[in-house]
């Protein structure tokens, strides 16, 4: 019995001596076991080097193993460990059993209970308890000694409850990963496997609590105990200060020591490694001077700085993350063309391997670079999971939309993508919510460019909610428990065949090299199937609701990891700085060096403080280490991976984040550049233009494509037709773009990418037209529509082609949206006029509580009309429904309120025109061939008989549930017809009825429905008619317009001055006539906009026959035709594109209107 430390610093060559050691006794004793005890990522590695260091390259009495492995072998060969282990995921589904049980009977955790990562917090502190060897006992001491801190006494009380709980709840069946090397402890006594053995501990920074107490046994039941301890041999090996770089060695000997001392076993002497020469350089870096001048200074005071050149340490700064491993991938490439490196020869590490780690993942593996990353990898993404995971949802939100087709977009459904587009459309459009409505046969359509095809749709459908009934009808029975529900689980994923679907995804990354990702899917199903067979080992006969149900099982998809053997053995490593134990390698990057990654930023510190952890130790009560404790171990993990490569150490860090936000540099950079004054930090940047950069990331396409986009950017062209005799273009930018030119060029396959990539550049957005003949074909020789087809035509002629000439529709939805709630409006003002046409009332005369309830059975109506099934589907809707009924009663009797001001009557609601009204301003000739036939609905026209004039003056009101005005600029341009032509129809539709009669125009108005917020201080009916005044074009003959409000009139009829009318938009001044504000024409102006908007529709049917259908969106002061257009993703409209100009129009006023109106009939047009 004895115990042997091997000591040295890093490079020294410890492990290396302990190999000689083991593997000579072991050829000369081979009747005695060699167990050799590493951490449980390093056991293949070392198996690895023990085999090749052996002379007959076999180990046949040495074993290599980890403390748990350690623990296996020795049940395995004693028996009587029948308890089930409790790995973290049982501990998490019990824990969360344990405080639903006692939440009552906690204090300061009641309230985080259902809180995310709560569990996993109290998970963290119990392994604490069991890994320090804290009993129930002690913990309540020392819940006495705190109770001058009250916040602590009741955290420990409730941890102490949860402890007791778990504990009663595991006992004498379960067992947890903590436990087992104190069941080793109790059973290793009688081992003949390890008894007389020679145990040798490499590679640990030192010992938990659980190990060092197994230590005591093993250091007197074992022949020899070999322990590696990296440590200077300039130090003193008695624990000092905990800042000191080796306090953590010096600590973990001074317990061995102590270990040995009090079982009574004889220490040898130390065998110390020095390193060779004078300056005792480690063995690493005998051909590396400035690595070997790292190890002796990272970290050491005083430190000697390097005055040389240094040559084997570079510092380089990205911009991003992505930048740095760009830059990795030149150099590796570099390292293995021309240094000779294997790719086992290069790590990589990261204080961030899951943000470098993804990056990585995609980069080399398109680059070709074959890796590994030491980093145990979730499933909870992995497709299975996702697949448990959705179907779980759908039954608990009652198969919604947005659960629905998430589980049927989940990879391992089997349906097609097209079978789910069309499901997803007739949901939509149709309002498909719940069960029931999946659960039977679809038969209503819905506003569509095809027929539905209710066949295929309904054999989709079934296929979408196969095996989900029966799963449906056990997890809504409320005395289902846990069995019952993941039995009912399993059978749904043996229906859907998921094992063999799993299998089939292997099989594929197997054939493309994904070999992480098909060791990944080959493990994950054994892995689920795995964890159901826990959840009712552990719950079986508990009945939990579902939702608590789904998080026990995310709770578990969270902490199944799987572990990944590394496919090959000549690959790079790609690990953190902690986890990750590196051999024998030329070249380490160490990327992410930046502050808040090295140091990593403090994160919440647990259920306990650091400060509560500190008064712990004081009463005797040790945890894990605290922040500062961690800071001061990182810097020791930093010093071993930064000293681990024996030719070169690149340090990288970024300026920015994937965040987007700045990032500063670590102060490790500061440390290296102290130590190395001539060290400089070099760009990354300036090798982009390098052409062994560009090669070695295939980033030669983005170069040559960033360059011509350059050109671009700056008006320049390419050299009209220079080329050299390679196809090479003269004169660009760089030497290295013309040599990457010429090279592409060369190529006939890669030509074609580059030609494309030019004419992309270069594209230049033309006008397209449609052959004649093709409109004539797709439009036929009469164009149909509303008058909206125009104004859409006149917004943008390709938005009309897509709408009227491909006939595409935006998609439905079932849904009360802007437009919805405006038909709704009309609807309601359409039936409360009938309501009163068909009563004894009058509009002018109606009384209020008449008004109201009309209004109410009108909006009533309306709703029933629309459909109360959409209306009445979420309390949104029922909600906007309630401010329908609110607006449309202020409506109305705002409507009212005009009416009885003025002597108009109202004729005609919802007033219907088209072509076989036999109407010039509806039937328009646009060729000897060719017609245009409009229709429409006015929303109200209201006429005045003036019989001693013998005339009938027209009013036409369009109800807007927006804020619309007049813009008689926009009437020149033709996006604002509907007013002008409907007051057009209605006058000639006025004198067909009125033949002998004159008919003239008083007004075209909109009305916008709203309920304004007016001051209570004022007369609040007053203010609000004056913001419910409709705004318009007015006749500006006062003796017309006195007739739209009677205010303009004395009792003889006599024009009153200085009068501002709240039903229409005029005023008049002292004299009686109307200012400058008011919106007034004559009626010769009326005739004219009239004629104008006559010879516009001409103009653009004409146009819409021709073919024009070019992408020309029109721009007016800040608004476009693609502010609400529902094909931008179509048209692929970019001003920043050459030729993508938007059509430019300028605000006109009214006199300009008139006077270029007036320019187009006498062919003065500017």
């Amino acid at each position: 019995m004895s115990l042997q430390l091997i000591l040295g610093s890093s490079g020294t060559g410890k492990s290396h001596r302990l190999y000689e050691e083991i593997i000579n006794d072991s050829i000369h004793n081979p009747e005695t076991n060699y167990l050799v005890v590493v951490p449980e990522q390093f056991t293949m590695q070392t198996q690895r080097d023990l085999v090749a260091a052996h002379p007959n390259h076999g180990i046949m009495n040495i074993d290599i193993l980890s403390f748990m492995r350690l623990a296996y072998r020795v049940f395995d060969e004693l028996g009587g460990h029948d308890k089930v282990v409790l790995e973290d995921t049982g501990k998490s589904m019990i824990l969360r059993k344990v405080v639903e049980n006692k939440s009552e009977e906690l204090n300061i955790f009641q309230s985080n209970v259902r809180k995310q990562g709560f569990i996993g917090e109290l998970k963290s502190m119990l392994s604490e308890i069991y890994q320090y060897s804290i009993s129930p006992d002690q913990l309540e001491k020392t819940i006495e000694q705190v109770a001058k801190r009250p916040m602590l006494q009741n955290k420990l009380q409730d941890i102490l409850t949860v402890y007791q709980g778990f504990r009663e709840y595991i006992e004498e069946k379960y067992i947890t990963t903590e436990e087992i090397l104190d069941v080793l402890y109790e059973k290793v006594e009688n081992s003949q496997f390890v008894r007389d053995s020679v145990i040798c501990l490499d590679g640990f920074t030192g010992f938990t609590p659980s190990q060092t107490k197994l230590l005591t046994k093993l250091i007197r039941l074992c022949k020899k105990v070999y322990i590696t301890v990296t440590i200077d041999e300039r130090e003193q090996t008695v624990a000092d200060a905990e800042y000191q770089l080796f306090h953590l060695s010096k600590r973990t000997i001074a317990s061995l020591q102590e270990i040995a001392i009090s079982e009574q076993v004889p220490i040898d002497k130390a065998i110390w490694l020095e390193g060779i020469g004078a300056n005792k350089v480690p063995y690493r870096f005998l051909e590396s001077p400035g690595l070997a001048a790292l190890e002796k200074n990272l970290f050491r005071y005083p430190r000697v700085s390097y005055k040389e050149e240094v040559k084997d340490i570079s510092i380089h700064v990205a911009k991003t993350p992505a930048e740095e491993v760009a830059f990795t991938i030149v150099q590796i490439k570099k390292l293995i063309r021309e240094g000779g490196y294997r790719y086992k020869d290069i790590a990589v590490v990261s204080g961030d391997i899951g943000t470098y780690g993804r990056i990585i993942e995609n980069d080399y593996e398109q680059e070709g670079i074959p890796f590994f990353i030491d980093n145990k990898k979730g499933i909870i993404g992995n497709p299975a999971a996702q697949l448990i995971r959705s179907v779980l949802d759908v039954i608990q939100r009652d198969f919604s939309y947005e659960t629905m087709f998430r589980y049927l977009r989940c990879e391992l459904v089997d349906i097609s993508k097209e079978e789910v587009d069309n499901l997803e459309n007739y949901a939509l459009a149709m309002g498909i919510r719940g069960f029931n409505l999946w659960n039977k046969d679809w038969d209503r359509s819905y506003k569509s460019r095809s027929k539905i095809d209710f066949i295929r749709l309904n054999e989709a459908r079934k296929k979408a909610i196969a095996g989900l009934e029966q799963l449906r009808t056990v997890i809504k029975n409320k005395e289902s428990n846990v069995r019952e529900i993941s039995t009912a689980i399993c059978s749904f994923l043996l229906d859907k065949q998921v094992a063999a679907k799993l299998m089939d995804y292997t099989a594929r990354f197997e054939a493309i090299g994904k070999l992480s990702l098909a060791k990944e899917y080959k493990q994950v199903y054994r892995m689920i199937l795995d964890l159901f067979d826990k959840m009712v080992e552990l719950l079986g006969d508990e009945i939990v609701p579902l939702d608590e149900y789904s998080k026990l099982l995310d709770t578990g998809f969270e902490e199944i990891k799987v572990g990944i053997i590394p496919p090959s053995i000549d690959q790079i490593v790609v690990g953190d700085i902690e986890r990750t134990r590196l051999k024998d390698i030329k070249a380490l990057f160490f990327l992410g060096v930046n502050d808040g990654l090295i140091p990593k930023s403090s994160d919440s510190g647990g259920l306990i403080s650091d400060m509560e952890r500190e008064v712990l130790l004081q009463h005797e009560v040790e945890l894990a280490p605290t922040k500062r404790q961690k800071t001061f171990t990182e810097q020791f993990y930093l010093y071993l991976n930064l000293t681990k490569p024996r030719k070169h150490l690149y340090v990288t860090y970024s300026k920015v984040g994937m965040d987007g936000k700045a990032k500063k540099a670590s102060y490790l950079i500061g440390k290296l550049k102290q130590i190395f004054p001539k060290l400089q930090v070099q760009d990354c940047d300036n090798q982009k233009d390098d052409l062994a950069y560009i090669l070695a990331t295939r980033q030669g396409i983005q170069y040559v494509t960033e360059q011509i986009r350059e050109f671009c950017d700056t008006n320049q062209a390419l050299p009209d037709g220079e080329r050299d005799g390679n196809g090479g273009v003269l004169n660009i930018v760089t030497d290295t773009f013309k040599e990457l030119y010429s090279w592409y060029y060369s190529d006939e396959k890669r030509r074609k990418v580059l030609d494309t990539i030019i004419e992309g550049a270069f594209y230049e957005a033309e006008e397209n037209s449609l052959p004649k003949a093709v409109a004539r074909a797709l439009y036929g020789n009469e164009l149909s529509g509303s008058v909206t087809r125009l104004e859409k035509y006149a917004a943008c002629a390709f938005a009309h082609f897509v709408s009227y000439g491909l006939g595409l529709l935006e998609r439905q939805e079932y849904r009360l949206a802007v437009p919805d709630i405006g038909n709704i409006f009309h609807k309601a003002i359409d039936l409360f006029s009938k309501k009163v046409k068909n009563s004894q009332y009058e509009w002018y005369s109606i009384p209020d509580e008449v008004r109201e309830q009309f209004t109410k059975e009108a909006v009533e109506e309306a709703a029933v009309d629309y459909g109360n099934q959409v209306i009445l589907s979420s309390k949104r809707n029922s909600y906007m429904l309630e401010r329908v009924m609110r607006i449309t009663k202020r409506t109305i009797w705002a409507l009212c309120t005009q009416v009885r001001k003025g002597r108009f009557e109202p004729e005609a609601f919802e007033l219907q025109f088209s072509f076989l009204d036999n109407l010039d301003t509806v039937n328009v000739e646009l060729a000897q061939d060719a017609r245009m036939q409009l229709q429409g609905r006015i929303d109200r026209v209201d006429i005045y008989e003036e019989p001693e004039k013998n005339r009938f003056l027209v009013k036409v009101i369009d109800y807007k549930s927006g804020h619309s005005s007049l813009d008689m600029g926009q009437i020149f341009y033709g996006l604002q017809l509907q007013l002008v032509v409907y007051l057009s129809a209605s006058m000639e539709l006025q004198q067909k009825k009125n033949p002998d009669h004159k008919i003239e125009p008083a007004g075209v108005f909109y009305y916008n429905i709203d309920d304004p917020i007016v001051d209570k201080t004022s007369d609040v009916e007053t203010a609000i008619l004056k913001e419910l005044r409709m705004n318009g074009l007015v006749n500006d003959d006062m003796h017309v317009s006195k007739y739209l409000d009677t205010s303009f009139m004395d009792a003889e009829g006599n024009i009153n001055g200085s009068v501002k009318s709240d039903v229409v938009p005029i005023e008049t001044n002292k004299e009686g006539y109307p200012t400058k504000r008011s919106s007034t024409a004559s009626s010769r102006q009326f005739k004219e906009m009239t004629e104008y908007v006559n010879h516009k529709i001409v103009e653009i049917g004409r146009e819409i026959l021709d073919g024009q259908a070019e992408v020309n969106p029109y721009k007016l002061g800040d608004r476009t035709a693609c502010d609400y257009c529902a094909f931008q993703g179509i048209c692929g409209f970019d001003v920043k594109l050459p030729g993508n100009r938007y059509h430019q129009l300028k605000k006109l006023e009214k006199e300009d209107v008139f006077a270029k109106m007036e320019c187009v009939f006498t062919k003065e047009v500017e």
